[in-house]
């Protein structure tokens, strides 16, 4: 992901979500920001953990929008959460127990799962809610 991507770039038309989708774009800020200028790796790991603590959240939210309205692609979508949740929590684990260091290249693979994910899934999502009223 390129992270100076818009919050309007990253919009599905729901509120709720497009805040929380906001809040992690922050958190991906916030960790190129500990990266560029050389915190301690320590303070990204805390990052990472926060992001993808904020991200479980989240999935647990949009799922349970899903269920209430619906939504005939809860399955698919659940699994692409799934998904999403193991590679940071990989990612996670690496840097605590192995010392990974988190690069701009790990970056770059959350930031576009991120995006990814609101492109096309959550997009959807919001587009058939939004229709279905």
């Amino acid at each position: 992901m390129n992270l100076t991507t818009s919050n309007d770039e990253l919009s599905v038309g729901v509120r709720i979500l497009d805040c929380d989708h906001r809040e992690m774009v922050d958190a991906l800020f916030e960790i190129q920001r500990a990266l560029t200028t050389g915190e301690d790796p320590r303070r990204t790991g805390s990052l990472l953990r926060k992001l993808a603590n904020f991200s479980l959240t989240h999935f647990a939210l949009e799922e349970g929008m899903m269920v209430a309205t619906k939504y005939p692609g809860l399955a698919r979508h659940r699994l692409n959460h799934q998904r999403m949740v193991g590679r940071m929590r990989s990612l996670a684990s690496r840097h605590r127990a192995d010392g990974l260091t988190l690069d701009h290249n790990s970056l770059s693979v959350l930031s576009e799962l991120h995006t990814a994910h609101i492109h096309h899934d959550d997009l959807h999502y919001g587009l058939w809610l939004n229709k279905a009223g």
